[in-house]
């Protein structure tokens, strides 16, 4: 068969019908530059276009929460200070005098907290050498934020000649621990304490121990060897 021009498709046999292509659902149908973008979309039918709707809904969802994990840093917890950043160590006076121990002096203080987690006071100890020291209540003392708690030393000579010819800032030794740490720490005074503490010094050891001055009464029968 011989012919020109453009080759036409064949109808099915058996009916006279033109062809007709199949309805498709999709964004992109039909030519490029045929209909504009809005266009298309509101050619789709209705319920493809809420399907989309969600799922671009879901995608943009989900990106911001994967943006925001990303980006946001959880917060360190606060660290627990050291124990004796927050323990305070306040002199009140002297003691009463004790009919059991007539050569030792009591030395009256409070101590308390200034953190939200307890400290505990294992350890308590003059320093300055040739004293003891004993302390009530009984250790370990707990003490806890808010709640501060009566310590009394009561401080004694065992060797005169051990004690130093003056000094002016006499301490005590706290053995500490929170949760943070265990530590050791020397408090020192000022003011009525050295002077208190120089007073039982130079009565029971005489005058060159501790601050100069007079007796205030006799001495006792520990003397310097």
């Amino acid at each position: 068969m011989a012919g020109i021009g453009p080759v036409e498709p064949e109808p099915p046999s058996g009916t006279d019908a033109p062809h007709t292509p199949a309805h498709t659902d999709t964004l992109w149908a039909g030519s490029p530059n045929s209909l504009r973008p809005y266009e298309r979309w509101h050619a789709l039918p209705q319920r493809l276009r809420r399907t989309l709707q969600t799922l671009l809904a879901a995608a943009a969802a989900a990106g911001t929460y994967a943006h925001s994990a990303l980006t946001t840093t959880p917060a360190a917890p606060a660290p627990t200070p050291w124990p004796s950043q927050v323990t305070l160590l306040h002199y009140e006076g002297t003691g009463s005098p004790d009919p059991c121990h007539p050569h030792a002096a009591s030395f009256r203080f409070t101590i308390s907290v200034r953190d939200t987690h307890p400290v505990t006071i294992r350890q308590v100890r003059a320093g300055l050498p040739g004293l003891t020291t004993h302390v009530t209540p009984t250790l370990p003392l707990t003490v806890k934020s808010g709640a501060p708690e009566p310590l009394t030393a009561r401080i004694s000579v065992y060797k005169c000649a051990a004690l130093p010819p003056g000094f002016t800032l006499p301490h005590l030794d706290l053995g500490l621990r929170n949760r943070q740490a265990q530590q050791q720490h020397s408090y020192l005074f000022g003011g009525a304490y050295p002077r208190d503490l120089a007073t039982y010094l130079h009565d029971t050891c005489g005058p060159h121990t501790g601050h100069s001055g007079p007796p205030r009464g006799p001495r006792t029968d520990l003397t310097r060897k």
